[in-house]
């Protein structure tokens, strides 16, 4: 991987990281069962993001273990093999915790953030000030401010930093607020679809399906 070499006799559970854009190859004198989940970079950065961990840089390993990861992986692969039998929801929010897990445990943040981009804090700012108005109109003018830019290059540097625009990015955030929401049982869907900013539950319904592939009365 990236021009270093190991050998060695890897037991069950054994982990290699390959981030995007290095050459890597493996050879074995004997048959290996391998479990490759491979990660649009774009995604994992979007996951990074939404972490807190803006620009986090995956680390390259050769070996080592991470059994909480593998586990997941290990999921993933049986909804795969087996068809999907728990949706695609399931799917989603699978993978994402894949994603966390692997910022989490192996990536660091760089040294200096490029320039035109948005730090970490002033991301968490906009993160914050959206989970406390979801129910409100988020004016772009707003999340600008929170980042100490202005409203004309503020869009430009969101999109640059994350990966989407601003609003993209806020939309999967009320869709996970509107799920938990709906799996409590607290409150009917309407007031739900309020709740979270959607215009009406026929309004949070087309997202969920755009985003998530299942229908309202398919999350538990």
């Amino acid at each position: 991987m990236a021009g270093r070499a190991l050998l060695h006799e890897p037991a069950a559970g054994s982990l290699a990281i390959c981030p995007a854009g290095i050459d890597c190859s493996a050879e074995s004198d004997s048959s290996v069962d391998v479990l490759v989940v491979a990660i649009e970079p774009g995604r994992l950065a979007l996951a990074a993001a939404e972490d807190s961990a803006l620009e986090a840089q995956l680390h390259e390993r050769l070996s080592g273990y991470d059994h909480q990861l593998m586990g997941i992986a290990r999921a993933l692969a049986l909804e795969n093999a087996d068809g999907y039998p728990n949706g695609p929801l399931f799917w989603s929010e699978t993978a994402y915790g894949f994603m966390s897990c692997l910022v989490f445990g192996h990536t660091s943040a760089p040294n200096h953030l490029a320039r035109g981009v948005l730090g970490k804090s002033a991301l968490q700012r906009i993160r914050d000030y959206i989970l406390a108005h979801l129910a409100e109109p988020i004016e772009v003018g707003k999340l600008a401010e929170l980042a100490n830019r202005s409203a004309f290059h503020f869009s430009r540097v969101f999109t640059r930093s994350v990966g989407m625009t601003p609003h993209r990015y806020v939309v999967p955030l009320r869709l996970r607020a509107a799920i938990g929401r709906i799996r409590e049982g607290r409150a009917g869907l309407a007031g739900i679809a309020a709740d979270t900013g959607f215009s009406d539950q026929s309004h949070l319904s087309r997202w969920m399906r755009r985003v998530h592939g299942v229908t309202l009365s398919e999350i538990a």
